[in-house]
């Protein structure tokens, strides 16, 4: 009798406390729908302060176009305010009166689009530039270039998630009906304007032979508050609209490559407005009432973390190039990817592949790889040869497998994502999912630092890389040692981490991989299994959290922190295996 009251006795001790067992009310539940969880939620009617997390950026206009733009078309600026009369959040376009009379406008576009096909080439590496341009009857001139003179507006600290909703309040307001803005949720490429007293809203999609196709819905009266719904599918790979009455449309993403991925997709952690003023109109003006950001809610719900930012390097390049900012980043407890480039790495002594090694195993860094060479100047056959060869030569010189790849000049497509991602289980750095989900930022270098300044300091969780990070002033296509600082210390001070692509992922890709079992849930007592993709989970837990509540992993006998939301819900993170019990009440 001893002996077995001693074995109760030890099996009851947890962490140094008697632990509540399971009580007769105690039962086994179902991880079943309870409505919707608010992910992100603002009401500019009802906010007094301007919000930290909105910004407005553009790329920086250094080309000589920018500026022949500007002479001809006349100056535009974009600002934003709370609106004390509509009580929204007012996004406002102003273009100053042209050059020319506005009734030569349509001839001046012909002109200068012409001169663009002509005599900017380049552009035409984009081919999508032109043939959205071309299926919206929009001027290629003035898409390209409103965007680098009054910039777009983002709204950032939204959660990743493989399936959410945003639910949008706004009104539009121009002076020429061929105006509009473009609305990016993720995925997404819509178009909004007022047509013969309606609000009219566009979705563009690609076709499976990538032809550029639309769907059409009227949101509602122009002359009142539009609502609409949208809803991502990060398993689908669709968006779809709802209105205020209930009628709605189902889209593919935009991007074909985005849609043909063969792993699930998440959301990005933002959204964005991009007005073009059109015709002979000098203005265009969205009123901003509410965003909210909600997803299905269970007992236990994996949820994203907004406050993540992905970043790597393509190297390895010499450590006097980047060895104090890869410091600067470990000393905050920051982390990335490694982009391994074969040849770089056949440059490297076995002090310096030690030195990586060692950001692999003991700081957390992870790796990917660089292919040598532009894929897509490659025949298929002989791109996937590179591609097996040196992902072989890097997993033995690194020791670890890669995560992820790019190539030379980022010029690979979604056919080697798919090869990399069936063969070698990586993902891909490029793309629409990626990225390049804003054309000209994903690169971290001086000549983004515009747009980056006022992006970190809003907490802009986006994807990005670098290559050199300690010279001052740095060479094309890296960061100046200064710059890069202040990057890292913005996202410091928004209590943000700078972590590896494949991290980022992963955790993003737990809030549909995530399950949780063996869930016994009463008053006092709510426990659990978690099982994840091997990252660990955010979870947030739907229940009347107190003063004495209290969370503990039995794997690892050590009770965790956690937050309470405004319901009362608590989030905590869950890994992969662990069994947790959540003391609603506190231990007795």
């Amino acid at each position: 009798m001893v002996i077995f009251i001693l074995l109760i006795s030890s099996y009851l001790w947890i962490g140094g406390a008697y632990a509540t067992p399971a009580t007769e009310n105690s039962k086994t539940v179902e991880n079943i729908n309870q409505g919707s969880i608010i992910l992100f939620s603002q009401n500019y009617s009802e906010t007094h302060n301007f919000p930290a997390n909105v910004f407005i950026a553009c790329v920086q206009k250094e080309k000589p176009y920018d500026k022949i733009y500007s002479t001809i078309y006349a100056t535009q600026e974009s600002e934003m305010c709370l609106n004390n009369t509509s009580k929204g959040l007012e996004y406002t376009n102003i273009r100053d009166s042209p050059l020319i009379p506005c009734s030569l406008l349509p001839d001046m576009d012909i002109i200068s689009c012409f001169g663009i096909n002509e005599y900017l080439g380049h552009f035409k590496s984009n081919l999508d530039i032109f043939t959205f341009c071309q299926c919206t009857s929009v001027p290629i001139i003035h898409y390209l270039e409103e965007p680098r003179q009054a910039g777009a507006l983002y709204i950032c600290n939204l959660t990743p998630m493989v399936k959410c909703a945003y639910e949008i309040s706004l009104d539009v307001y121009a002076d020429d009906p061929q105006s509009f803005v473009e609305l990016n949720s993720p995925g997404s490429r819509l178009l909004i304007q007022e047509s013969e007293g309606q609000t009219l809203l566009k979705s563009y999609y690609r076709g499976s032979s990538g032809e550029l196709k639309y769907r059409k819905i009227i949101l509602g009266d122009a002359s009142e508050k539009t609502n609409f719904k949208v809803i991502f599918d990060g398993i689908n790979k669709t968006n779809t609209i709802y209105t205020q009455n209930g009628s709605f449309i189902v889209t593919p993403f935009y991007n074909l490559g985005r849609q043909q991925l063969p792993y699930i997709d998440f959301s990005n952690g933002y959204i964005k407005f991009t007005s073009f003023i059109l015709g002979e109109g000098t203005y265009f003006d969205v009123d901003i009432y509410s965003i909210n950001q909600t997803a299905e809610r269970k007992l236990i719900t994996a949820i994203g973390d907004k406050k993540l930012i992905p970043f790597g390097l393509d190297g390895p390049l010499p450590l006097n190039t980047t060895g104090e900012g890869i410091e600067y980043l470990n000393s905050k407890g920051y982390r990335g990817t490694m982009w391994f480039d074969k040849g770089m790495c056949e440059k490297a002594n076995d002090t310096y592949i030690a030195y990586l090694r060692d950001l692999v195993v003991n700081d957390s860094w992870e790796v990917g790889i660089h292919y040598t060479k532009e894929l897509n100047s490659l025949p298929l056959e002989e791109a996937y040869r590179v591609m097996d060869e040196e992902y072989a030569y890097v997993y033995d010189k690194i020791g670890q497998p890669p995560t992820s790849c790019c190539c030379l000049r980022n010029r690979d497509n979604f056919t080697h994502a798919i090869y990399a991602y069936e063969n070698m289980g990586m993902t891909w750095r490029n793309g629409d999912a990626a990225i390049h989900a804003e054309k000209e930022v994903g690169n971290l270098y001086d000549d983004t630092w515009e747009w980056w300044e006022a992006a970190s300091k809003a907490g802009m969780s986006y994807p990005v890389f670098s290559h050199q990070l300690d010279v001052e002033p740095a060479i094309k296509y890296s960061i100046s040692r200064s710059k890069f600082r202040e990057w890292v210390d913005n996202y410091y001070a928004n209590n943000m981490t700078i972590v590896s692509f494949y991290e980022y992922n992963q955790i993003s890709r737990n809030t549909y991989d995530a399950s949780f079992e063996n869930l016994q849930y009463d008053e006092n007592l709510l426990s659990f299994d978690a099982h994840t993709n091997g990252f660990k989970a955010l979870v947030n837990i739907n229940i009347p959290a107190g003063n004495d509540t209290q969370v503990y992993d039995i794997t690892l006998e050590k009770y965790l922190d956690y937050e309470t939301e405004q319901d009362r819900s608590i989030n905590f993170w869950v890994e992969d295996g662990h069994n947790y019990e959540v003391y609603i009440n506190g231990v007795e």
